[in-house]
C-alpha cells in the first residue's frame, strides 16, 4: 500500500495530510532499510556480502541511520550489485534526489551549506524540495563554493551516482526525456549506459539533442570530471582494476604498470646471472 502510495503522491488530487505522512515513511525507510522490506528482499545476498560488519555492530533496538544504504551506495557505483537489488537502489536513489531530507548522511555532512546556500530550495510545508536542493549542491560543487571536505565528497558520490545511472538524476533524466525515448529506448538502462548513449549523440554529427538536454548534460559532464577527483580512493585490488580499466587514460596507465614490472624482471634476471656467477667463482 506504501509503495502503491508513494507513486501517486506527487498527483494534484492527492490529499496533503496524506502526503506528509508518506514522505514521513519513506524518511524512515532511508534511515533503516528494515522499514523497506522490498529492498530488504531484493539486496539480501549483497547486504551480506558487503554490509555485514555494519549490521553486526549495531547495537540492538538501534536505527542503522541509513549507514546500509550508503554500503549498497558504493556497491551501485562500481556496478557490483545484482540486477533487483540494482533497480531497488536506483529507486532508492531516485527518491533520494528529489528530497534530500531522505539522505540522512547528506542531511549530516551538508546541514550548513543547505542552511547559507540552499535554504530557498526548501519546502517547509510539504517537507519536499523536488530535488532543488541536490541541484543547489552540486552547482556549489561546481563553482567551488562548497568548504567542508565531507560535503564535497558526499556532493561528489551524488554526481557519481547520476553518472552510474540516469535514474538516479531525475533533473538530467526530466530534461532529456524526449531524447531518451527518441535514441536510447533500445538500451538498458545502468552501468552507465544510457548516459553514454546521450553523449555519443551530443558528440556525434548525423543527429542532435534538445537544447535543454544538451546543456545540462554539457554541466554534468563537467560535474563528473570534477567529482573524480573526490571520491574515495579503490580500497582493494578489484577496485583498482577497475577504476583502470574505465579511465580514459587507461592505455598509457597499463604501459606505465608493463614498464615498471618489466624493469623488475630485468633487474631480477641480472642480479640472478651476478650472484650464479659469484658461487661459481667460489666453487671453483
Amino acid at each position: 500500500m506504501l509503495h502503491c502510495l508513494k507513486l501517486h503522491k506527487d498527483e494534484s488530487l492527492f490529499d496533503d495530510r496524506c502526503h506528509l505522512v508518506v514522505v514521513n515513511r519513506m524518511i524512515e525507510q532511508n534511515l533503516d532499510y528494515r522499514f523497506n522490506p522490498t529492498l530488504q528482499m531484493a539486496c539480501s545476498k549483497n547486504i551480506a556480502e558487503y554490509c555485514t560488519p555494519i549490521i553486526r555492530s549495531a547495537k540492538q533496538n538501534e536505527e542503522l541511520n541509513g549507514k546500509v544504504i550508503d554500503c549498497l551506495k558504493i556497491r551501485f557505483r562500481e556496478g557490483k550489485l545484482l540486477p533487483e537489488c540494482e533497480k531497488q537502489m536506483t529507486e532508492v536513489l531516485h527518491e533520494r534526489a528529489l528530497n534530500y531530507k531522505l539522505n540522512p548522511l547528506l542531511q549530516s555532512v551538508c546541514r550548513d551549506e543547505i542552511q547559507v546556500l540552499c535554504s530557498s530550495s526548501t519546502d517547509t510545508e510539504t517537507n519536499e524540495d523536488h530535488g532543488a536542493v541536490e541541484e543547489c549542491l552540486k552547482q556549489a560543487f561546481l563553482e567551488k563554493k562548497l568548504i567542508n571536505r565531507a560535503c564535497k565528497v558526499e556532493v561528489a558520490e551524488l554526481i557519481q551516482e547520476g553518472k552510474a545511472d540516469i535514474y538516479a538524476d531525475p533533473l538530467l533524466q526530466r530534461a532529456c526525456s524526449v531524447d531518451l525515448l527518441k535514441y536510447c529506448s533500445h538500451i538498458q538502462s545502468g552501468n552507465g549506459r544510457l548516459l553514454k548513449c546521450l553523449e555519443e549523440i551530443l558528440h556525434g554529427e548525423s543527429k542532435a539533442l534538445e537544447d535543454d538536454c544538451k546543456n545540462k548534460l554539457l554541466s554534468r559532464m563537467e560535474m563528473f570530471r570534477n567529482a573524480a577527483a573526490f571520491v574515495p580512493p579503490a580500497e582493494n585490488f578489484h577496485q583498482l582494476y577497475d577504476q583502470v580499466v574505465a579511465s580514459p587514460a587507461k592505455h598509457y596507465l597499463l604501459l606505465v604498470l608493463f614498464s615498471f614490472i618489466g624493469i623488475i624482471f630485468i633487474i631480477g634476471l641480472l642480479c640472478g646471472r651476478v650472484t650464479n656467477r659469484t658461487m661459481a667463482l667460489k666453487n671453483k
